[in-house]
């Protein structure tokens, strides 16, 4: 599976009401699979870096940016 892929399947897998976009919610159950509970206390800062235009709301390619900067 390449990163294209990952990304895809990971979104795919957290979106869970299918809305295109990972929610608060969404993302920090994504931060817990991927950092476990300890990341869970880091989850608002990270949301906020990456919502890059502010709406509340981690978009596929504001993903992509999260996975290459942190290398997941």
């Amino acid at each position: 599976m390449n990163q294209e892929e990952l990304i895809d399947a990971l979104f795919k897998e957290f979106d869970r009401n299918g809305d295109g976009v990972l929610s608060r919610g969404e993302f920090r159950e994504l931060v817990r699979y991927l950092l476990g509970e300890h990341g869970i206390k880091t989850s608002s800062k990270i949301f906020e870096k990456f919502d890059a235009n502010h709406d509340n709301a981690i978009s596929r390619d504001e993903l992509v940016e999260l996975i290459i900067e942190y290398q997941l």
